[in-house]
């Protein structure tokens, strides 16, 4: 887990003026991007743009793209562009679109499911090309005015839970080392009844589940009259742990 170097914070649901969702598929352990995809949600927790990009100055580099993580899912890519899921685009303009639509959308939060490693893939990728070389980058990035809101934390209203304990249990949804898995493909198996699904990795496919999650947390959270939202805190494997140890200890499980 990866520490934020932004001070906790807390507001209201209420106050939050628009999202910044976003998912990155890297292609290798340097966490350049190779798939950029985000979705705008509005003020009532409606999806209102989605867009995909695949940024061009990784996308024709050999060596990224035979990268771990990439070559496994080159086909899959070339098939989002020809179909036009996916657009070809350069760092350079990408960067001046997130730019635009945060700030002509008035967007507040930047939100991804594990939302420290998203963030420090786009600051690792803005490096790598020198964009924050810029004279005018601390003025112009807008990314970095935003408060950073973790699902993984905020989902907690799901899997930390009996229920969820009990289903992961008796499911097998574990890690090689007996832990309790709680990543957005269990959640999403969790709260579909599916055991089944496997994330694909590509941003805008799994940008899809991330959206479930956070409409079923808003959910959860709204039963138990609570809008607070926790910001620039990311979520972190031992919760659901520590949790389970406590309905160990208690003898309920």
């Amino acid at each position: 887990m990866e520490k934020s170097n932004q001070t906790q914070d807390k507001t209201s649901l209420k106050k939050v003026n628009g999202i910044f969702l976003t998912d990155v598929e890297t292609c290798n352990k340097q966490r350049i991007i190779m798939e950029w995809s985000f979705v705008e949600v509005n003020g009532f927790m409606a999806k209102v743009k989605e867009e995909c990009y695949i940024i061009k100055e990784v996308w024709e580099n050999e060596k990224y793209r035979n990268s771990e993580f990439a070559i496994n899912k080159l086909a899959h890519w070339q098939e989002m562009l020809d179909t036009g899921k996916a657009k070809l685009i350069s760092i350079y303009k990408l960067y001046d679109r997130v730019n635009k639509l945060i700030t002509e959308r008035n967007l507040t939060l930047f939100s991804a499911f594990n939302v420290n490693f998203d963030f420090k893939a786009i600051e690792k990728t803005y490096h790598r090309f020198g964009i924050d070389k810029r004279k005018d980058y601390q003025e112009s990035n807008k990314i970095a005015t935003l408060k950073k809101w973790c699902l993984w934390e905020y989902s907690k209203k799901i899997y930390k839970t009996k229920p969820y304990i009990q289903w992961a249990l008796a499911n097998g949804k574990v890690t090689d080392k007996k832990n309790i898995k709680s990543n957005a493909e269990t959640i999403y198996q969790f709260l579909t009844e599916n055991q089944h699904f496997q994330e694909t990795h590509f941003g805008i496919e799994d940008l899809q589940i991330e959206y479930t999650i956070l409409m079923s947390s808003i959910y959860q959270n709204t039963l138990d009259r609570n809008n607070a939202i926790i910001l620039n805190k990311n979520g972190s494997w031992q919760t659901v742990q520590a949790f389970r140890k406590e309905l160990e200890e208690k003898g309920v499980i």
